[in-house]
């Protein structure tokens, strides 16, 4: 059941984190006085070093808040980095625990396709497809229609394939992909927009309370797509016989 405004069950105080892409983002909103902290430092790694202290910096010295503050906890579940995927995802269970407040999941092409929608650019296109790194051939991508609805689940594409279900229509392409993407398939029905590469942690706090309060946001659970990558050992090991 969908809670109501009134419900006391409503959070107040949404934590919200992201490690799963190339950067640590923490957001705390007091949804009661509707005033946000947040920042999101680019990082390749290093997100398991710097989220606890960010966390802590964003809690107690940006907003003069104590860890009993919080009501809700809201982190990406993925598509992303395997490792980023588990700081994020261990970190906000462990803290649920400790605090005893519920853990929202959010995906990440969701949020970056959120923050384009509430930036208010025009969308001259059919579609809008959000582009992810997977560091392999292919990307991550979700389908969305001008109103922000998804079309589609989240995959793990060929950029041929994208092009192939592209197919008639203009596509307006958002992440942190479209440079390789572009380098292999330069087609006029295709335009990007730069600067929606990061997750914004102040869009996943208000789109995680949204979605905690209808009942429809993921559980946190990692959202792969894929194995990871494991390479065997270049050594053999010794055997006594």
């Amino acid at each position: 059941m969908a809670r109501s405004a009134g419900d006391q069950s409503v959070p107040r105080g949404i934590l919200a984190f992201d490690t799963a892409l190339s950067a640590c983002g923490v957001a705390f909103w007091d949804a009661e006085k509707d005033v946000m902290h947040g920042r999101c430092t680019p990082m390749v790694r290093g997100q398991a070093e710097a989220l606890v202290p960010m966390i802590d910096d964003i809690i107690h010295a940006d907003a003069g808040q104590s860890m009993d503050r919080i009501d809700l906890i809201v982190t990406t579940v993925g598509p992303g980095a395997f490792t980023g995927l588990r700081i994020g995802l261990s970190t906000a269970r462990a803290l649920g625990v400790a605090l005893d407040v519920p853990v929202a999941g959010l995906c990440t092409a969701d949020m970056i396709a959120a923050a384009f929608f509430a930036s208010g650019q025009g969308m001259q296109a059919d579609r809008l497809a959000v582009l992810l790194e997977t560091k392999r051939q292919d990307f991550y991508v979700r389908f969305y229609t001008p109103d922000g609805t998804p079309d589609g689940d989240v995959q793990a594409l060929p950029g041929a394939d994208i092009v192939a279900r592209s197919a008639g229509e203009k596509i307006l392409l958002i992440g942190d992909a479209l440079a390789r993407f572009q380098a292999d398939h330069d087609d006029d029905r295709f335009t990007v927009c730069e600067g929606f590469d990061l997750i914004d942690p102040r869009i996943m706090a208000r789109e995680g309370r949204r979605l905690y309060c209808a009942d429809s946001h993921l559980a946190p659970e990692p959202l792969y797509l894929r194995d990871a990558d494991v390479s065997a050992p270049k050594r053999q090991g010794r055997q006594i016989i």
